[in-house]
């Protein structure tokens, strides 16, 4: 393939180790590093050098990835004369692609300065089906150079690799959208619940969701405009189309917060959702 690199993965759990098997089979010179060794023997296995430590497999790569547990790792990996950033020569690009705080994000990007290397943050979505089928999301934020550089090793494991802007933006992208998620799981189960209490089959609720676009109504604000409120002036067709909405939800919302009264569902986030849905509407 083109654009083949020298490329290290730092971590081979249950995503490293599928992200690496990808890699290799991409054509890249892959180099991993665990702590486990079975983990390990497993990638070496299908085609990937194996490392006796990070800064082993970091060295000479351009492009290193750490998918270790959390932030105390990531911080580990990267610092003193052992770590990852010592072995890599200036002008390597590191990606995090671990869950951690921007304060980590920040502080390894600074350490990364004082080698001339690049940090990247670099969230990925899709779960383990994803990372097996190669079929992750990459959510990045950094430098463009840099993004561009670690592009080819990233695609091989990611059907979309999207450069959310500049360092930070691509954990908080992640964020965002598990925000979402949990969200609308937590939605879903009071749903459940309310139509369960109800005498409500959940077979016919999980139907009927499906049927009317429940979901796809979710995404309305992003339509509508995103979550700016509306300016006072705007007096076009917006306003009056968030209004009824609004309006809607109050009378949906209070008389499914007395139907859980009456059947005795519990639904915090229902009543949440009916105290703050102006702020949905922008109003």
């Amino acid at each position: 393939m083109s654009h083949q690199l020298r490329y290290a993965i730092i971590g081979l759990g249950r995503m490293g180790g599928p992200m690496a098997g990808h890699a290799v089979r991409a054509g890249h010179d892959v180099v991993v590093y665990d702590v486990s060794a079975e983990a390990l023997a497993t990638r070496v296995a299908e085609g990937a050098t194996g490392a006796d430590s990070a800064a082993a497999a970091a060295q000479g790569a351009s492009c290193v990835s750490l998918v270790v547990f959390d932030d105390a790792q990531v911080l580990s990996v990267l610092e003193g004369r052992n770590g990852v950033l010592a072995a890599l020569s200036p002008g390597a690009v590191v990606t995090i692609h671990t869950t951690v705080t921007l304060d980590t994000i920040f502080a390894a990007a600074a350490l990364g300065e004082h080698h001339s290397v690049a940090v990247l943050d670099a969230g990925i979505s899709g779960g383990e089906e994803g990372a097996a089928k190669g079929t992750l999301v990459t959510m990045l934020g950094g430098a463009a150079e840099a993004v561009e550089q670690a592009r080819p090793a990233l695609m091989s494991f990611s059907k979309e690799v999207l450069h959310a802007g500049p360092l930070g933006a691509g954990m908080a992208l992640k964020l965002a959208r598990n925000a979402a998620g949990y969200i609308m799981m937590a939605a879903a189960h009071e749903a459940m619940e309310l139509a369960h209490q109800s005498g409500v089959d959940l077979k016919m609720l999980q139907h009927t969701i499906e049927a009317t676009g429940v979901l796809q109504q979710s995404m309305a604000p992003f339509m509508l405009g995103g979550p700016v409120p509306l300016a006072e002036t705007d007096t076009g067709g917006l306003r009056g189309i968030l209004e009824h909405t609004n309006k809607l939800a109050s009378k949906d919302l209070d008389q499914a917060l007395d139907l859980a009264q009456r059947v005795e569902a519990v639904v915090p986030i229902i009543a949440a959702t009916r105290e703050h849905f102006h702020r949905v509407t922008r109003l």
